[in-house]
């Protein structure tokens, strides 16, 4: 019973050892989690943020496409316009190749009747006539010829103009292009470092998972060393109960040894009367077999 006692307390003091480190493991399981839970909090923070700075660069670069959209229309209709100056210009041209032409071949005309003055005075008054003509669509070509000229003047300054300004709205064109680069380049780091987010979301959340579960397992172990614990108090409160007659077993273990003594000696003195019996005449010979070990072992118990 001592043993037993023994090996009980050395079991209690194991199973209480036990408790303490799955109470311990819990305690740490408890925190582990929390900590999972505020990393996963600050994780949920950081994407909110990481998605509203999402939509204001995806903002940005619809405000980018629709400017570049309107400066690239502006673009078309000042190539337009630049082409109708040309070929405004290209006509222009022309007509003042044309009273160029005309001119020379007024000159020549008037030169040829000059000549022919000289020859017949009778087409003088016909020919002042004509010179005057001549002389006045002369003047009158000149004015048209410096109209024209100003024209162009003013088509060349406004075809400069319209180059300058469509020179510095490619230059706007350019930049507006270079930022939407850029940003779409940061645009497509931003959606690599959500999907990293992401991803260490799904890590965080199958380890959550899966210290949820341990958590679990460690609460069923507790529970199942709790009942180990109550059934081990229950044999101890028996075992104990048991000791308090160990005195009562002693008394009679010394009892039961003090009636084996005299047993033994009635033994002893018997045999010794059976190897020297005083009266052997009145003894037979009894027939019969050694037992066998199952009978002996019965007989014992």
């Amino acid at each position: 019973m001592l043993k037993t006692i023994q090996t009980i307390e050395k079991d209690r003091d194991k199973f209480c050892t036990e408790a303490s480190k799955a109470n311990a493991n819990l305690m740490q399981m408890v925190e582990e989690v929390k900590l999972k839970k505020n990393l996963i909090s600050e994780l949920k923070k950081e994407n909110i943020e990481f998605e509203a700075k999402l939509k204001q660069q995806q903002n940005l670069y619809e405000a980018v496409r629709s400017d570049r959209n309107l400066y690239s229309k502006q673009w078309l209709e000042s190539q337009d316009e630049v082409q109708e100056l040309k070929r405004k210009f290209k006509m222009a041209s022309h007509q003042i190749q044309q009273l160029k032409d005309e001119l020379d071949q007024k000159d020549q005309a008037l030169t040829a009747e000059t000549h022919d003055l000289a020859i017949a005075k009778k087409q003088i008054d016909t020919a002042e006539n004509s010179l005057e003509q001549e002389k006045q669509k002369n003047e009158e070509n000149k004015k048209i010829n410096k109209k024209h000229e100003n024209e162009i003047a003013k088509l060349s300054n406004l075809i400069k103009l319209a180059y300058d300004e469509h020179e510095a709205k490619k230059k706007d064109y350019d930049k507006l292009i270079a930022q939407r680069d850029i940003l779409g380049t940061q645009l497509i780091r931003r959606n690599d470092e959500l999907a990293l987010l992401y991803e260490k979301i799904k890590i965080l959340q199958s380890t959550l998972a899966k210290g949820e579960m341990q958590y679990a397992e460690r609460l069923e172990d507790i529970k199942l060393l709790k009942f180990k614990i109550g059934d081990l108090k229950c044999e101890l409160r028996i075992v104990k109960a048991q000791a308090n007659r160990i005195g009562d077993l002693r008394n009679e273990v010394y009892n039961l040894q003090q009636q084996l003594l005299t047993e033994r000696l009635q033994v002893k003195a018997l045999s010794e009367e059976l190897e020297n019996p005083l009266n052997y005449h009145r003894w037979r010979r009894l027939e019969g077999t050694d037992p066998d070990t199952w009978e002996m072992v019965q007989k014992i118990q």
